[in-house]
């Protein structure tokens, strides 16, 4: 499997994460950056960056998931497999700082996982989305245009 369909399902599973927790974000991509080290990134609004608004841990840990458990259902994986990879790095550090205390690592993990299985078919969009467009930058607005064009199938 190519590294852009791979990394554009991990980067949609952030994404449709976010929008599903009511948080909105400037866009999702799935081109690597060589300066930030990363296969793709879901970059967020000004004022989330700034920290003028923060997110609750619990909302931020399943974001966090949420890319490397879609990942990992792309591949027919293990949680522990892709988790545990080079590609799931930033997303395993970023997590180590929120500080999450065993219960609510376990909560947060099974919230992803639903969240995963309940939206499929939102992230498959996402991803194609990503894809069609070479890996460039899809905007908040045309992720939630998508959502909603699921809620009216």
């Amino acid at each position: 499997m190519d590294d852009l369909r791979i990394t554009a399902f991990h980067e949609a599973g952030h994404a449709v994460a976010a929008l599903r927790l009511g948080l909105v974000f400037d866009h999702v991509t799935a081109i690597p950056d060589e300066d930030a080290e990363t296969d793709g990134a879901l970059h967020w609004a000004d004022l989330q960056s700034a920290g003028d608004i923060e997110l609750s841990i619990e909302a931020d840990a399943i974001v966090l998931l949420a890319g490397p458990f879609a990942e990992a259902r792309l591949l027919e994986a293990s949680l522990d497999e892709v988790f545990g990879g080079d590609a799931a790095g930033e997303d395993r550090e970023a997590l180590a700082t929120l500080g999450l205390d065993e219960e609510q690592f376990v909560a947060a993990s099974r919230d992803a996982l639903a969240l995963i299985e309940d939206d499929w078919g939102l992230i498959e969009r996402v991803a194609h989305e990503l894809i069609r467009g070479g890996g460039k930058a899809l905007p908040f607005a045309r992720v939630e245009a998508l959502a909603t064009r699921q809620s009216a199938n």
